[in-house]
């Protein structure tokens, strides 16, 4: 039986919790997740625990915020005035929003905390500073 070696595309069925059991993530079976082991476009510590698997073949992992979403960092979380945003705008704790830097560049960020003039917004990943518990399913094996 085939298994997974550095540079084969796999597919995989994929499910995300936090160490509390809730579901960060879970994708169809009708539509695996599909990648090239070894290339990083998934989580390399995941596709590293891959090498070796057989196709049905499930894996149960805790991967710790450096090998997941990241650490949360502090300089992410910033206030902003309420002045700059549309007077329309939904203003909501645990609100994603976009907000778009002179650069052109957009940011997204999620309101923390609304005071009279400000808000506190966190740019860090929704999940960063969080151990992910992964359960990984291989579904098929591509070779080279």
């Amino acid at each position: 039986m085939e298994i997974v070696r550095e540079g084969d595309k796999v597919h995989i069925l994929c499910g995300a919790k936090l160490e509390d059991g809730t579901v960060c993530y879970k994708n169809e079976k009708e539509k695996p997740l599909g990648f090239v082991v070894g290339e990083g476009k998934f989580f390399p510590a995941i596709e590293n625990e891959m090498k070796g698997m057989k196709e049905g073949e499930s894996k149960t992992m805790t991967l710790e915020p450096k090998d997941a979403f990241g650490k949360h960092k502090e300089d992410l979380v910033v206030e902003a005035s309420k002045n700059d945003f549309r007077s329309d705008a939904k203003m909501d704790i645990g609100l994603r929003v976009e907000v778009n830097t002179p650069s052109g560049k957009t940011l997204h960020g999620t309101i923390i905390e609304i005071k009279d003039e400000t808000l506190t917004l966190d740019f860090n990943h929704p999940l960063a500073g969080r151990k992910i518990v992964f359960t990984v399913t291989l579904v098929s094996i591509e070779g080279d």
